[in-house]
């Protein structure tokens, strides 16, 4: 059933036609100026988009980083190719109320929470998206949704012989999440024996730099009670930095216990292909002793990530020779 952004219940917001991500990937002409509200991988995506065509672009985000469940140096990263690229960035902050057509030239202007106001010509959402579910009559399958959202199980089932794909399915939202479950509610109603997997599930965001990430952050894991430990290698720094004039990084969680990468977070040119390694190892489980003994081509993203995955093996190592010595 796909999904929708979110529209906000802003005063003033009914007396203008925002933008969502349609509007925005759609438009044969560019705006004089452009506020967009959130941060997130629709939000910084298209700033650059706009703001790299010479648009004012202002973004507004009500978290302390953009992109923020992102890496933190994957956030800072960005940050700064935004700025460079003229986009002004307001953190901390939420708008409260849009005056339509009271700035110069019939800018909007959205007051924020702090007492300062931005203006756009046009006024882009990008803060979250809902599911269209109150139409589908669901309770004729005894199927009621909570707090708009779906309890799918193994088998991608809300009810017998009904099966959920994409958005509403969950746990996260991604063009090729929604394949690989299109794929598989395919596969289970012609009564194929198999169940859906969502423990290493690639994100990409699609800047320049790109950023893209799979499993957790060292904060998550630990959380969750895993002896889990970060080790990150600089790019900007390395062969593949110097080449390419690159910034960015590859940053690692690994499960000390069990000697298995739980999460890798990159930043740099074309890391969105990169992930995929990692993507399989946290997978399969790959022992972290294997990641680092795997040749990587030289010079390249890979080999930064692999030359990650050698520093952590070689920490894991001395941890149990030191283990053992005592």
């Amino acid at each position: 059933v796909g999904s929708h952004s979110r529209v906000p219940d802003i005063p003033g917001l009914s007396d203008i036609e925002p933008w969502t991500n349609r509007q925005g990937t759609t438009t044969r002409e560019l705006p004089k100026s452009l506020v967009i509200l959130g941060a997130g991988p629709t939000g910084v995506e298209l700033s650059q988009v706009f703001a790299r065509y010479g648009v004012e672009v202002t973004l507004v985000h009500a978290g302390e980083r953009i992109n923020d469940r992102d890496h933190p140096r994957s956030s800072e990263l960005l940050a700064e190719v935004l700025e460079a690229d003229g986009v002004r960035i307001r953190l901390n902050v939420q708008a409260e109320r849009i005056d339509a057509r009271a700035g110069s030239g019939g800018a909007h202007v959205v007051h924020l929470n702090d007492g300062t106001t931005v203006g756009g010509h046009e006024i882009l959402l990008a803060i979250g998206r809902d599911y269209p579910l109150a139409e589908l009559n669901l309770g004729a399958i005894g199927v009621e949704p909570v707090k708009g959202r779906l309890d799918v199980d193994d088998r991608l089932r809300i009810a017998d012989n009904v099966y959920v794909a994409g958005d509403v399915a969950g746990p996260e939202m991604h063009t090729h999440l929604a394949h690989y479950q299109g794929e598989m509610a395919t596969r289970l109603a012609l009564g194929d024996d198999v169940r859906r997997d969502h423990s290493a599930i690639p994100r990409a965001i699609y800047t320049d730099p790109e950023t893209a990430s799979v499993g957790l952050q060292v904060e998550e894991a630990r959380k969750r009670g895993i002896d889990a430990a970060e080790f990150s290698v600089d790019l900007g720094t390395s062969a593949k930095g110097y080449v390419a004039e690159a910034q960015g990084h590859a940053t690692i969680v690994v499960d000390r216990r069990a000697g298995t990468l739980i999460g890798a977070f990159l930043a740099g040119p074309a890391v969105s292909e990169t992930i995929h390694e990692a993507v399989l190892a946290v997978k399969l489980g790959t022992p972290l002793a294997v990641l680092a003994d795997t040749i990587h081509a030289f010079p390249t993203v890979a080999r930064v990530l692999g030359t990650a995955f050698v520093n952590a093996h070689r920490e894991l190592e001395a941890r149990v020779r030191v283990g053992e010595a005592g």
